[in-house]
């Protein structure tokens, strides 16, 4: 498989996926700060989708330029990756709709997770075709620890208040991004 073809399919895949999310967002019928005020919570899944959506991006696109050869299992993973991204729209709108409710969040959650949990396989695939690339920074134990304890903790949030559990997703991402970029400063 051709590494431009499927980096070519997966940002077609992701610009769609950011795009559709803003549909779910309405014009109120009459324009005044309490009918926007009242639309918070689908905006608010909307920002954070956006953003989640735009960092693994990033990661994907990070993970495949190190990659030289392209095998079946990468392929493969990443079609199952891009599966769960696809989802991430629906969720999102399911959460900003429902916003009390804690089955929407558990979806919303578990959907992203799915989707971050993918992507660690995605990155061993990449790794295990080609040896020389260097892992993802998710792959470290700190890395892993922001990730996968903010999903706990999002997890936890869902029983406290059900939208408090997408906050907590960007807050574990806000961290990570700042691991990353500590990492970058010292590589350079």
């Amino acid at each position: 498989m051709d590494k431009n073809r499927i980096m070519a399919f997966t940002d077609g895949i992701e610009a769609i996926a950011a795009t559709i999310m803003v549909l779910e967002l309405s014009v109120p019928e009459h324009l005044t700060l309490s009918a926007l005020l009242s639309e918070w919570p689908t905006f608010f899944a909307y920002i954070v989708s956006f953003a989640l959506i735009y960092l693994a991006w990033r990661s994907h696109h990070n993970a495949f330029q190190k990659a030289d050869k392209i095998t079946t299992p990468v392929y493969l993973v990443n079609g199952i990756w891009l599966f769960w991204s696809s989802l991430v729209p629906f969720a999102t709108g399911l959460i900003g709709s429902n916003p009390a409710s804690a089955l929407a969040a558990g979806i919303y959650v578990a959907i992203i997770f799915l989707w971050t949990l993918t992507f660690q396989f995605l990155d061993l695939a990449i790794l295990k075709a080609n040896p020389a690339a260097e892992a993802d920074e998710v792959m470290t134990t700190a890395g892993r620890s922001i990730v996968f304890g903010g999903f706990l903790l999002a997890f936890l949030a869902i029983a406290v208040k059900p939208l408090l559990a997408v906050a907590v997703l960007i807050l574990s991402n806000l961290v990570m991004a700042g691991y990353i970029m500590s990492r970058e400063k010292k590589r350079y």
